[in-house]
């Protein structure tokens, strides 16, 4: 009875005084059997039929009452036990008292009890942080001690360290089962906060696109219609009609660039944007020359490589004299990305599309090189950690 005192006193002083530090942890909310891993918590219960081999070797001595209290004590604990396993956190203390008290007054009756001192290690190397947990570890067994000494008549040693060796090596699974279930929560919560992160990133990538799509275009949209008001106005009516058309063009053209650029939102990848990319050119009457590797990249750069190859190509088509395009894909130590195209070059100068490509690449940490000695060649690489 005074072991069963001091086991009340002491898991109570535990809950006291560690309660409000072990509820700041994520364990709280967790319990050692999980609701789809159940047999993984209850499964090794089997083995606490070793309980009742001494009860086998006194079986011709056994009363029937003793059998029955024996049995008693036994499912008393199972039931306990199993109520354990579903506590979260230090909610289990309770439990724990009360399985305290079950094994050290069933060692009164049998040495078996010792088998089932071991089931209580990993509910205190679980639910309880370090060093709480090797507190509780410690209070069970000293208790397992007082019990071996005082309440089991013949070898205690017998009792003693089979206990022992069980409870430690349940103990550190209930240690590392604690480690796995927080690395696995610290695990998903990080893919949540990437997954979060690669939404905004969507977002802002596609706030860009249609930026650089629709913002010079409708500047010029908007200049191209105060100037026919103001031609209108001044009575220079055929002035003010063809500036009228090409208000009309540019919003056909920019109407065309919208749906070419929610048509690349659907695209898988960076290969498929080239061939459709390649069929435009073709229509447009360019000889088209293709050398495509095959290079591992991540899904943002791809992304930044398909917008730069757009653009590009949209440059080629409005602006390029030549009739030769050639479009390479590889990796020299990087990967890199060249469109060339063999038409003449006056003057060079940076307008808005190939600013804002720049500026892409520049984000990534991409190099953007430019050659107009001999048509008009653009060159990105990646950096050499992205290979």
């Amino acid at each position: 009875m005074f072991v069963a005192i001091f086991a009340i006193f002491a898991c109570l002083y535990l809950k006291v005084n560690f309660t409000h530090m072990a509820a700041h942890s994520v364990i709280k909310h967790l319990a050692l059997a999980e609701q789809h891993k159940i047999l993984r918590s209850i499964g090794p219960l089997i083995f606490s039929l070793f309980y009742f081999f001494p009860m086998f070797s006194l079986w011709d001595v056994l009363s029937l009452h003793d059998l029955g209290l024996q049995v008693a004590i036994y499912s008393c604990f199972i039931a306990l036990y199993c109520v354990a396993v579903f506590k979260s956190g230090d909610d289990v203390t309770l439990t724990i008292i009360l399985m305290l008290i079950v094994t050290s007054a069933g060692s009164l009756v049998t040495p078996g009890t010792s088998t089932l001192f071991g089931y209580i290690a990993p509910l205190c190397g679980f639910n309880y942080r370090r060093p709480y947990s090797f507190f509780m570890l410690g209070i069970m067994l000293f208790i397992m001690y007082l019990c071996s000494q005082y309440l089991i008549t013949s070898n205690p040693l017998y009792f003693w360290a089979p206990a022992f060796l069980i409870s430690i090596g349940l103990f550190s699974f209930g240690v590392f089962e604690r480690q796995e279930r927080l690395h696995k929560i610290a695990h998903h919560t990080s893919q949540e906060k990437l997954e979060q992160l690669a939404a905004i990133a969507e977002r802002e990538r596609i706030a860009r696109d249609l930026h650089d799509t629709l913002g010079h275009s409708l500047s010029s949209i908007a200049l191209k219609a105060e100037l026919a008001s103001k031609l209108h106005d001044a009575g220079l009516q055929q002035k003010a009609v063809s500036e009228s058309q090409q208000v009309a063009e540019l919003a056909r053209d920019l109407l065309s660039e919208v749906r070419e650029a929610v048509s690349g939102l659907k695209q898988v990848g960076l290969y498929a944007q080239i061939n459709l990319l390649e069929q435009r050119l073709i229509d447009a009457q360019f000889n088209v020359e293709q050398q495509l590797d095959a290079v591992d990249l991540k899904a943002e750069h791809e992304s930044t490589l398909c917008f730069i190859a757009k653009e590009l190509v949209t440059n080629i088509l409005r602006h390029s004299d030549g009739k030769h395009v050639s479009i390479e894909i590889g990796q020299i130590d990087t990967v890199y990305m060249r469109i060339f195209d063999d038409g003449h070059v006056d003057q060079f100068k940076y307008g808005n599309g190939l600013t804002g490509l720049i500026e892409r690449a520049e984000a990534l940490g991409a190099t953007v090189i430019i050659d107009t000695s001999t048509g008009f060649s653009v060159t990105v690489k990646l950096r050499e950690e992205w290979v």
